[in-house]
């Protein structure tokens, strides 16, 4: 049996999509696929609002994966699953002051951290909606 087929569907959905960000962030910094990125930007409502959304849907994804691979009381799964976002996300804005093609933008991160926190907020109505309780 393949050793893949053995991972939870919420993690690999979680894997898929944050490997499909980093593919993002790097080709932003590497200047591939601009147009594209600039469109789905766009399609988004624009920079900030891109890194709101998908940070969200990260989120989301995060916290059903952690269901699956954290043993931990419900709201330290959930607050452990945050702070490594946030950190993550972090990392990434930090990195891209590296980059000629980019720059460092406090507001990038605040409204990354922010999509964060609604992805979280968003996980937490829907357990509360599928069980009728909160996760923490």
């Amino acid at each position: 049996m393949n050793s893949m087929a053995r991972w939870p569907l919420p993690v690999l959905l979680f894997i898929s999509y944050g490997l499909l960000l980093v593919a993002l962030s790097v080709f932003k910094s590497a200047e591939i696929f601009l147009p594209q990125i600039y469109a789905l930007e766009h399609w988004l409502g624009g920079d900030k609002w891109m890194h709101f959304k998908l940070s969200a849907m990260l989120a989301v994804l995060a916290c059903f994966a952690s269901e699956r691979v954290l043993d931990l009381a419900p709201f330290r799964r959930i607050l452990v699953a945050t702070l490594c976002l946030a950190l993550a996300l972090s990392i990434d804005e930090a990195l891209q002051g590296v980059f000629a093609s980019r720059r460092f933008e406090l507001a990038d991160l605040a409204y990354g951290c922010s999509g964060v926190l609604a992805g979280v907020v968003g996980y937490l109505a829907v357990v509360w909606v599928k069980t009728g309780r909160m996760a923490g």
